[in-house]
Order: structure tokens, then sequence, then C-alpha cells
């Protein structure tokens, strides 16, 4: 399937995004509710509400709906990228 070394490394990062984009949301959303609403902090975001624990919840399945209705294009554009 993918045999260039290239395509095998795009294709494990391409696979990881999946588990390594949680503590980028996490992160973000703490950075983005900081900035523009409350003073905010990730122990906040531990022990605090479990409102914001839904919301990086929904961002993640949203990411991940993104990811898998995208990766039959990636897949198919990583196998073009063989020949």
């Amino acid at each position: 399937m993918l045999n260039h070394p290239l395509t095998q490394a795009l294709s494990l990062a391409w696979k990881l995004l999946t588990v390594l984009i949680l503590p980028v949301i996490m992160a973000v959303y703490v950075e983005v509710v900081d900035t523009y609403y409350i003073a905010f902090s990730f122990s906040d975001l531990d022990q605090g509400k479990n409102l914001h624990k839904w919301a990086i919840l929904g961002i993640y399945l949203l990411f991940l709906l993104c990811w898998n209705r995208l990766n039959p294009h990636v897949i198919n554009t990583l196998k073009k990228m063989e020949y």
C-alpha cells in the first residue's frame, strides 16, 4: 500500500493527529477563555465546571468528524505521491 518512507511517515503523522490534537485543543481552549472571557487556567479546567469539559469534548468530537471525512482524501493523496 504505502511503501515509500515519506508517505509512511506522513500517514503515521496523520493517524497520530487524532490523539495528539487533544492537548492542543485544551491549551487553545484555556487561552481563548482566559483572553476573551474570564481569568482561566488549566487548573480551573481540571477542577472546574463540567461545562468546560463538555465543550472540549465537543470540539474534539467535531475534529474527529472532520478527520473521518478527510481521511479517504488524505490516503488517496498519499497513494498518488508514491507514483
